[in-house]
């Protein structure tokens, strides 16, 4: 069986992709060319190239273990001969971060930096490996070092700019993105880092541009279409802008796939090099199985995967694995099998427990899924999605006051989450606690100023509240005109409805309201479009809505949000997590 550090080994560079820099093809340009070696003489004063210390490695698969002790002991026996090169240094810092053993890797990588310093890799592995620890002010000097020795490498290129972005540093950001688009103008990540650069900037023409030529390459890549969406709002095309927000739900609903064939990607041939080190045992087929997931490679995955279970039944991580592979190809049976025996094996496995109360939501089993949920939050507190998918699943099941707790806990966790603030509106509404509401929605004009959804919210409830002590006719005329600037659509066309028939203007009323059903039926909403001109009467009779969302309106029924694929992040979770 595989011991919990032999499970998590590849955690500090299976995710080397780092901010979108995936091991995938991008569009169909060749794949850069790594920098040939520098030949460096050896060392004749072993005092120039401390000692790297074997870390800890009892954990490990035997064959594991035999490979990275026999990697220490040729490198300690070349220092000891005083023949030891920085390449002999770097060899086996790439080895020790193909099994996650990053401080090993960080000390070896500056032996061979310092032995050969003009030796493009070894500064490159190395600003890879601070920045997929979240150390960017290391990462940045890294990397500029290696582009330094080799300007042209488009992938090093990607990733600092990414980083510099990262960091605020738009106008370097900016310049290296477009250096490598020079070199392959197919460079995804390149496309959509300014892209989002321009959104950031309010160049929305700029933006558009750009993300449209990375979905254009890469048309599965969901993650484009909402910085595309918020572009074309800017634009004014909030058609465009609806249309980019319907692809991507479509797209996270029907693959399964989370972000890993989710988001554009770069090939890198340094870092390919350095997946393949890890060649002992189920750490090698997992390793395998991880890298034909990422490309794609879906049948040869599972195969990979099933090795892995066939070996170890009662592995919960490599079943995990297996079960994401399975949904990804649209074997939900088979994914509810594997999801269900990683529970049998281990009871609090959060991503399990998440993935199958997707499933049992699928199903219309909701209060199935809230227990699975609840187990998902429970196993791991800081897990967004959890507390998402528990408070939407409790809201579509009518529990919607319990629903406002859970996401006001998550908000306590991360008060920017926009769709948690938005849920917790809404589940507030339906609760009937709308003087809370109104209180609420205030607070997140102000936290999140530019979002249409939050005034828009609030203008209904202002407008069309029963609770008199909400009511505020003079405050909702001014949101809706904020809104109206901003979007145009049926939904806003009754909401102005509302707000003029509150102010006493009901021809006006009558007005919108009829160009509200009117847009219903032509996008075949019929049930909606009859309950609308039960709204329509009122106005015509002189008297104002005091209903200022449907029970049917859709913002009771949030849509599931999917998690992150397993391919993107670890196999293994955090150390000790099965």
């Amino acid at each position: 069986m595989r011991s919990t550090r032999s499970r998590s080994v590849r955690s500090g560079l299976l995710s080397l992709c780092g901010v979108g820099l995936l091991t995938g093809a991008c569009g169909e340009a060749p794949a850069p060319t790594p920098p040939s070696a520098v030949d460096v003489a050896p060392v004749a004063d072993s005092e120039a190239a401390p000692p790297v210390t074997l870390p800890q490695i009892d954990g490990f698969e035997a064959d594991a273990q035999t490979q990275l002790r026999d990697a220490h002991l040729a490198l300690q026996v070349a220092i000891e001969a005083r023949t030891v090169t920085g390449d002999q240094f770097g060899r086996l810092g790439m080895l020790f971060a193909a099994y996650g053993l990053v401080d090993g890797a960080e000390v070896a990588y500056l032996n061979a930096r310092a032995l050969a310093p003009v030796e493009f890799r070894w500064h490159y592995y190395l600003g890879v490996l601070y920045d997929t620890t979240s150390r960017p002010e290391q990462a940045i000097p890294a990397l500029e070092r290696a582009l330094e020795l080799s300007p042209g490498y488009v992938p090093g290129l990607a990733r600092l700019g990414a980083v510099l972005a990262g960091q605020g540093r738009v106008a370097e950001a900016t310049r290296r993105y477009r250096e490598a688009l020079t070199q392959d103008p197919s460079c995804n990540p390149c496309l959509v880092g300014l892209g989002q650069i321009a959104l950031q900037d309010r160049e929305f023409e700029t933006a558009v541009e750009h993300l449209e030529r990375a979905l254009e390459l890469a048309p599965r890549a969901a993650t484009i279409r909402y910085p595309l969406a918020l572009a074309y709002r800017g634009l004014g095309e909030d058609a465009k802008a609806q249309a980019q927000l319907d692809a991507r739900a479509e797209a996270t609903l029907n693959t399964g796939m989370g972000r890993q064939i989710d988001r554009p990607g770069v090939f890198d041939p340094l870092l390919r090099e350095l997946d393949s080190l890890a060649v002992a045992g189920n750490v090698a087929i997992e390793a395998r199985g991880v890298m034909a997931a990422r490309e794609g490679r879906w049948a040869d995955a599972i195969s990979e995967f099933e090795t892995l279970v066939t070996s170890d039944p009662e592995n919960a991580v490599s079943r995990n694995l297996l079960a994401v592979a399975l949904l990804t190809t649209g074997d939900r049976d088979g994914a509810r099998h594997q999801y269900q025996e990683t529970l049998r094996i281990a009871p609090t496995h959060p991503r399990a427990n998440l993935q199958l109360g997707l499933l049992l939501v699928d199903d219309g089993q909701e209060r199935a899924a809230i227990v699975r949920f609840r187990a998902a939050v429970e196993a791991d507190p800081g897990a967004n999605m959890a507390y998402l998918n528990l408070a939407g699943a409790l809201l579509r099941n009518g529990d919607a006051g319990e629903a406002a707790d859970v996401y006001d806990a998550l908000l306590a966790l991360d008060p920017s989450n926009a769709p948690a603030r938005l849920g917790r509106a809404f589940a507030l509404i339906r609760a009937g606690r709308h003087a809370e509401a109104k209180i609420r929605l205030e607070e997140d004009i102000l936290a999140r100023p530019t979002e249409m959804a939050f005034p828009h919210t609030l203008t209904r409830l202002l407008a069309a509240s029963p609770d008199a002590s909400v009511r505020d006719a003079g405050r909702a005329a001014e949101l809706v005109q904020q809104v109206t600037r901003e979007l145009q659509n049926g939904q806003v066309a009754e909401t102005t409805a509302m707000v003029l028939a509150e102010v006493g203007s009901f021809d006006g009323a009558v007005r919108y309201q009829e160009i509200a059903i009117g847009l219903a039926e032509e996008a075949g909403m019929r049930e909606l479009a009859a309950e609308m001109r039960i709204t329509l009467a009122l106005y015509r009779g002189g008297q104002p809505s005091r209903v200022p969302f449907r029970l049917s309106d859709s913002v009771f029924s949030p849509a599931p949000f999917k998690p992150p694929s397993a391919f993107d992040e670890p196999p293994s979770g955090a150390p000790g997590q099965p």
